[in-house]
């Protein structure tokens, strides 16, 4: 074929190649001419792709031009167009650039005849800002932002195809929840910049502990799943889970401080457990919850009778939600008694629900289910101010003007009320004076957090509430913490209490306890008092209140009232 020696054309006139040469470096696409196998022109745009100059790619192999995944494709489409079998050919490529990028073209080849002699030409059209842009829509619909790993949908995606390749394979696929152990309190005691950083290193833990094969993914809020397939049941699943809490239990370090969570795993298996996706999702949620409720920081492999748990705690959670609305909810007050006097001084109250159809509901099933559901919040302020109110009620009438209400609560609903500063809402729509409000706390308020708990009991505090130290003796009690806590009183627990003129033990601590007690200034309150016995011992040694059902059992408030006049 002849060719000119300066352009690699075919011979045309002088005028004829220079307008031809115009016309292709204008076009803003790559364009080469070329052999089967031997570049003969390239356009400024091409070498603009390739970072070279355009005479530089003449004589050059046509695959120079592509990475080595693109040269079988690319020779298969020219061959077919020399040979006649079609037209024109197109293919996504990758550029072979100079200068190490990565430049993905879509490439149209076709046929030109030129003086009698037929060449291959390829256009060139850079789609690398439209691949990334599809990618990142892919991203975004597949990956969880904050992690990087499978979001919902892509690890439903990729359960669906394990299932239907063990199906196949006649093999077995483990499906793991993982939900992690006081997320929310990393959340609200340090910040959610915190439980994001919390939430990225559970990623990476979470992804040292499984094979490339398997798949951990990121459902939402704090909750993990891990696909494994081709397992046994047992042993590598077990051994997995394993890995999985000690990695979740060793401590991180956020925002330069150490914080220690846990996790709780529910395990199935499919086909042993379930024949379909639906069945199997169901089946880890109900073992995850079955080793939240027996503990935490623990695995379950799922097993039939968690079923009928599940249902059970749905239909419960359903009608957690409309009990204040169907006015299920109701507090009790059990008498708290002036040791000396043997005064009704105050009353203790207590949340109870009572269901439309199952009676009477433990507050030690629905209280934690109202914490894990979001709830407490909203149920304790209703407490709070229902005990007030009540409590101003019986100071206007056969109450003592000093009688006081309590409420015990936990670290958290204590925190949430006094940060959001609602209790000195609840004490002005109650009219009941802050003195008239003792809330107890427990000292592993100190385990999560001192110096917040420390600032928000000083808080409480300054508001003129009163707080007292309650189940004092059951844990880490010592001189140093009651010196530490901000509390106006301490109350004996009722572990001890009952034992006192019977157990010489029992009788030496809460004897030690009530010293400790005295020696800092405290109010000392026993609880569990059953008998005059214990009553007397109690007030004996100096003991300013008391509680039990010696002096009566918690009671709705109707009821309650008539203590005022057997008492005092």
């Amino acid at each position: 074929m002849p060719e000119t020696p300066d352009s690699g054309l075919p011979a045309l006139s002088d005028l004829a190649l220079d307008d031809f040469r115009r016309l292709l470096d204008s076009l803003p696409n790559g364009i080469v001419i070329h052999e089967t196998e031997r570049i003969v022109y390239a356009n400024e745009a091409t070498g603009k792709l390739i970072g070279a100059l355009p005479q530089e790619l003449i004589g050059a192999p046509v695959n120079s031009l592509f990475d080595p995944d693109s040269h079988g494709h690319f020779q298969a489409v020219a061959v077919d167009i020399l040979k006649g079998d079609k037209e024109f050919g197109a293919l996504e490529a990758t550029l072979s650039c100079r200068d190490g990028r990565q430049a993905i073209v879509e490439a149209i080849t076709g046929r030109l005849a030129l003086k009698g002699t037929t060449v291959l030409f390829t256009t060139l059209h850079d789609i690398s800002q439209r691949k990334r842009l599809d990618e990142a829509i892919r991203r975004q619909a597949n990956y969880d932002t904050l992690t990087g790993l499978p979001n919902r949908t892509l690890f439903l995606e990729r359960l669906k195809q394990e299932l239907i390749r063990a199906e196949r394979t006649r093999s077995r696929v483990a499906l793991m929840f993982i939900d992690l152990d006081r997320f929310k309190w990393v959340n609200d005691t340090m910040g959610h910049a915190a439980g994001d950083q919390l939430l990225k290193e559970v990623a990476g833990r979470l992804s040292t502990c499984l094979r490339k094969s398997d798949t951990v993914a990121r459902l939402g809020g704090d909750e993990f799943t891990a696909i494994l397939p081709d397992m046994a049941k047992g042993p590598f699943a077990e051994r997995v889970a394993g890995q999985i809490l000690e990695q979740l239990a060793t401590p991180f370090i956020l925002e330069g401080q150490e914080a220690f969570i846990s996790g709780s795993i529910g395990v199935t298996v499919f086909p042993d457990d379930a024949g379909d996706l639906a069945e199997l999702l169901k089946n880890a949620d109900s073992a995850m919850y079955r080793a939240k409720n027996d503990g935490r920081n623990a695995y379950r492999f799922f097993t039939p009778d968690m079923h009928a748990e599940a249902l059970e705690r749905m239909a419960l959670e359903k009608d957690l939600h409309r009990a204040m609305d169907r006015g299920e909810l109701i507090i009790h007050y059990q008498p708290i008694i002036d040791l000396k006097t043997r005064a009704l001084v105050g009353a203790e109250s207590f949340l109870r629900w009572h269901h439309s159809q199952r009676g009477w509901v433990s507050p030690e099933l629905f209280v934690p289910l109202a914490e894990e559901i979001g709830l407490i919040a909203e149920i304790t302020e209703w407490a709070l101010h229902t005990a007030c109110a009540q409590a101003e009620i019986w100071r206007q009438g056969p109450a003592p003007k000093d009688f006081f209400v309590t409420a015990n609560l936990s670290c958290t609903r204590c925190r949430e009320l006094s940060t959001d500063d609602k209790i000195p809402g609840i004490l002005r729509k109650s009219g009941l004076p802050p003195t008239g409000l003792v809330l107890e706390i427990t000292e592993n308020i100190l385990m999560e957090d001192e110096e917040r708990a420390m600032s928000m009991l000083n808080h409480l505090r300054r508001l003129g509430v009163v707080l007292w130290l309650d189940d004092f003796g059951t844990g880490y009690s010592s001189l140093s913490i009651l010196k530490r806590l901000p509390v106006n009183g301490i109350k004996i627990d009722r572990t001890f209490v009952p034992d006192v003129t019977t157990d010489p033990e029992s009788r030496v601590l809460v004897e030690a306890i009530m010293s400790m007690a005295k020696s800092l200034g405290r109010q000392i309150i026993g609880e569990g008092v059953e008998n005059r016995d214990q009553a007397e011992f109690l007030t004996e040694r100096g003991c300013h209140m008391a509680q039990g059902y010696y002096f009566g059992r918690p009671c709705p408030a109707d009821e309650f009232v008539h203590l005022f006049a057997q008492k005092g």
